[in-house]
């Protein structure tokens, strides 16, 4: 198998489970020096665990995304430990039922902390590795939800659609140092994040718990749930070389879900 990534140092957040941790498995296949961010620390030692098992470099480290200064700290961890970082997996998020007359304004400013200033603060941390290093790859966690809302989701779904806006303006500025940025919008990959969705569609749509798990994959012209692992196909292609003529993109991962 050719090591694609060979060399380079990925920052994966959120890493400690679902999409994140499969990304951080994929990206130590290709040959990367993986950096494990996430606040959970069983599950970022669990994840780097799996990646050395297998014959790879990984770091695993506690990270705060919310947090300037725990951002910025474990950059300076990931790069005295591993090297510098020329890709950033801007994974970490969170998903919050937010009624509009019921839920709290902390709701709305935890959102937009985690889902977007989150994923700011960590370019801000790694784009000087990057224009060192004249190469650079950013992926950008948004969600289907970025283009779609359907009701009491609207701290989720303004906070992801921020995603696509910093996206787009970090692919414009940085482009003329070769670093690539782009965006994902995953459909309904089954994470722990999904069976917090379906018990908020229960309470919104009076439907039995995992119900919406359950008939879903019908809505879905692929017929099926996403796996983790087809999220971080998408990612290793980007980060590749057959990725480096695409930036400043939205890329729907969804089975056919969401089409425009």
């Amino acid at each position: 198998m050719t090591l694609t990534l060979e060399g380079h140092t990925a920052l994966v957040t959120g890493a400690g489970r679902g999409m994140g941790r499969a990304i951080a498995l994929r990206l130590a296949r290709e040959g990367a020096r993986v950096a494990v961010a996430d606040i959970d620390e069983q599950g970022t030692a669990a994840v780097a665990e799996e990646i050395r098992a297998a014959g790879g470099e990984a770091l695993p480290i506690r990270l705060d995304v919310s947090r300037e200064e725990s951002v910025n700290e474990g950059v300076q961890q990931v790069r005295a430990r591993l090297g510098p970082i020329t890709i950033l997996i801007n994974n970490a998020g969170i998903f919050r039922d937010t009624p509009l007359l019921e839920s709290s304004l902390q709701d709305w400013y935890l959102s937009l902390a985690v889902n977007l200033t989150g994923q700011l603060l960590c370019a801000r941390a790694v784009v000087p590795d990057m224009i060192a290093q004249r190469w650079g790859r950013i992926v950008n966690q948004a969600s289907m939800m970025s283009k779609v809302a359907f009701g009491r989701d609207y701290a989720y779904c303004a906070s992801k659609t921020g995603v696509l806006g910093l996206t787009r303006s970090l692919a414009v500025e940085l482009a003329g140092y070769n670093i690539c940025v782009n965006a994902l919008c995953p459909g309904n990959i089954m994470t722990a994040m999904l069976e917090e969705v379906d018990r908020a569609v229960a309470v919104r749509e009076g439907k039995e718990p995992g119900q919406f798990l359950s008939e879903r994959p019908r809505d879905i012209p692929l017929g099926r749930l996403g796996r983790p692992e087809d999220i971080a196909g998408v990612v290793a292609f980007l980060c590749g070389p057959d990725g480096s003529y695409i930036t400043g993109q939205a890329i729907h991962v969804d089975g056919g879900l969401y089409m425009a």
